[in-house]
């Protein structure tokens, strides 16, 4: 009996291993056929896997040698998967995830080993936050090797959520299912302006009178950015002409320069204003994001990251003041 045969009466595939029970099976070509399978089209898996047609092509044709089946049937038009394929398929996807599984493992448990703890951290955080709570860290486990990735949010929250990193210090816009925050510090958003700027003379600023300055602010895909536009969508706030930057560093600077007002996180906000800039709470309403420790809800923590979470939860809630700015 075939194995083609063997396959059409419903005889299982072995679930791992195919490499060997069949020489000439490898994973790269397990890989191609999963994701033409996926795709049900050979140009979208070519460049999901950054390979050339021809190439892709040779490991298909390699794949259904070695199991002396057809996987395809291929028209100029369609790609569908023949019965012998459908049958490889989940099986196939096993193998791949086992894989992908067995090696996080291992990495997961080299990491723990080696006393190394990854964390993501927004600008803001890394330059003004991070400073206190990693030396407060250090002190007590001068052993571990700590690796900081510097990032916007969205990269942040994708690290986390990928497992590149244990943990991000940062805040969410919305709820994130996957994502749970501890909350270490309340962040108000501020005024920063031209000292000698009208609203300057304001204890307070509601935000209704921003709207006849030029408002120097992050572009729309920014955490801040929605942050504010989710919070603010009730009130008539936006100024009509606008100044879009990347950076909040950006904006102090053409704030400096007299080219119109910002709203920055107060954590973004020098510690010692100078006689070109002034910071003003605004109100009406206040707005504040909350920064903290970022983690995935349903990934266990190593002996390292658990730790470093109960020196976080310590520390927390922080006021302005206790973090360095009064």
């Amino acid at each position: 009996m075939t194995r083609s045969n063997r396959l059409s009466q419903g005889h299982d595939l072995p679930p791992v291993s195919f490499a060997n029970r069949f020489p000439g099976v490898d994973l790269d070509a397990l890989r191609a056929f999963v994701s033409v399978a996926s795709h049900a089209s050979f140009n979208d898996a070519a460049l999901e896997l950054n390979l050339s047609a021809p190439a892709l092509t040779r490991r298909i044709k390699r794949l259904e040698a070695a199991l002396d089946l057809r996987l395809f049937e291929r028209t100029t038009r369609s790609v569908a998967l023949t019965t012998s394929g459908e049958l490889l398929l989940p099986r196939a996807q096993g193998v791949l995830r086992e894989l992908d599984a067995s090696l996080r493992i291992v990495t997961e448990a080299t990491r723990i080993r080696a006393g190394q703890l990854t964390i993501a951290c927004i600008p803001t955080a890394a330059k003004f936050l991070l400073p206190n709570i990693i030396g407060s860290y250090h002190r007590r486990r001068p052993e571990v090797r700590l690796r900081l990735i510097e990032a916007d949010l969205a990269t942040v929250t994708r690290r986390v959520v990928d497992g590149d990193a244990e943990f991000g210090i940062a805040f969410l816009v919305n709820d994130t299912p996957e994502l749970a925050i501890d909350a270490l510090l309340e962040d108000p958003y501020v005024l920063a302006c031209p000292s000698d700027h009208p609203l300057a003379a304001h204890e307070h600023v509601a935000w209704r009178e921003l709207r006849p300055w030029p408002l120097i602010v992050s572009g729309t895909t920014s955490g801040n950015r929605r942050m504010l536009d989710t919070a603010l969508r009730d009130i008539d706030w936006k100024p009509e002409r606008l100044i879009e930057i990347e950076h909040l560093t950006t904006s102090l600077g053409l704030v400096e320069a007299g080219l119109g007002i910002s709203i920055i996180p107060r954590c973004a906000a020098p510690r010692d204003t100078h006689m070109r800039l002034a910071i003003r709470p605004l109100i009406e309403p206040s707005v504040a994001r909350v920064l903290g420790l970022i983690r995935r809800r349903d990934a266990p923590l190593s002996p390292v990251a658990r730790d470093f979470r109960l020196a976080m939860r310590r520390m927390a809630p922080l006021k302005l003041a206790e973090a360095g700015w009064d």
